[in-house]
């Protein structure tokens, strides 16, 4: 449901209603990513299920590798989500130089050399990620300080904190936009369609920010909780209540990857109608080409 959900995203935002944006680059990116990666968990499951050998817990390789995909996609993730609220902020700011860097130019230079930035500021994962205990986790000490200074950073501090700075930011200049157009004299003025759609497209991204927040949060700390005591000894029984803790938190956490889709969804009808006039035309396509041959 994910894979499809993520799929549906990428067909409607290359529709022509939305392409125009710049932000919508930041999400076609991030719905790419959340398919490489959640189809990359599925792949392990299911190879695990056929042959019973977990290979990320048994080959160091598989697990290094593992370890640095799982730390670079998340902020991988998340830093387009932040973009693209940024982006909102900067297209609705009153200073003109502000908005003028809201293009889709911009966007694919702040797209490349932020992803470059973090494919190589994440590979001391490659170094700390090994086999310890039999499980697929980061060296004890130094290790495992790194990954979360470097998670708390890259994944939750700054992306985060930016999505809830520009959201913050983009209300106000929303107020202000609002109350030039329609002063206090009494007279309305009717929204237009760009209007209308900017304004559903801003709601759709800063939604899904605040989802994204409270499930990489919840994440995070269990994640770090789950690092810092991994040296500690435990009884069974706080093993067993741990280990159920962290699976409610990895569902949670991979559940995120495929559910911005369903956000839009619901929350916006823009959306909906855009979805089905791109699956329409696909269809249309389809049937096109079928009937050539």
């Amino acid at each position: 449901m994910g894979t499809i959900g993520n799929i549906l995203n990428i067909v409607t935002f290359l529709s022509q209603d939305y392409r125009a944006k710049a932000c919508i680059l930041y999400l076609i990116f991030s719905s790419s990513i959340n398919i490489c990666f959640a189809n990359l968990y599925l792949i392990i499951y299911l190879a695990a299920q056929y042959s019973g050998v977990n290979i990320i817990q048994t080959n160091r390789p598989m697990c290094k590798i593992f370890g640095y995909i799982s730390i670079c996609s998340a902020a991988s993730i998340a830093t387009c989500l932040f973009l693209s609220t940024l982006d909102r902020c900067l297209s609705t700011s009153r200073n003109v130089r502000y908005r003028q860097l809201s293009n889709w130019s911009l966007a694919q230079r702040f797209l490349i050399l932020t992803m470059l930035f973090l494919l190589i500021s994440s590979t001391f994962c490659l170094i700390v990620f090994d086999l310890y205990n039999d499980m697929c986790t980061s060296a004890p000490g130094l290790g495992s300080i790194a990954v979360i200074v470097y998670a708390n950073i890259f994944v939750t501090l700054i992306p985060h904190g930016g999505m809830l700075i520009c959201g913050i930011i983009t209300w106000l200049n929303m107020r202000q936009m609002t109350n030039r157009i329609n002063p206090d004299s009494g007279t309305i003025n009717p929204t237009s369609a760009v209007q209308r759609m900017n304004r559903q497209l801003l709601i759709l991204i800063f939604i899904e920010a605040l989802v994204e927040i409270i499930l990489e949060v919840q994440r995070n700390i269990s994640a770090t909780y789950n690092l810092i005591t991994s040296s500690v000894e435990k009884s069974i029984e706080r093993q067993q209540i741990e280990y159920f803790v962290m699976q409610l938190s990895t569902i949670l956490y991979t559940v995120k990857h495929g559910m911005s889709f369903y956000i839009y969804c619901f929350c916006s009808d823009i959306f909906r109608k855009n979805c089905r006039k791109s699956l329409k035309s696909l269809m249309n396509r389809f049937c096109c080409f079928n009937r050539h041959d």
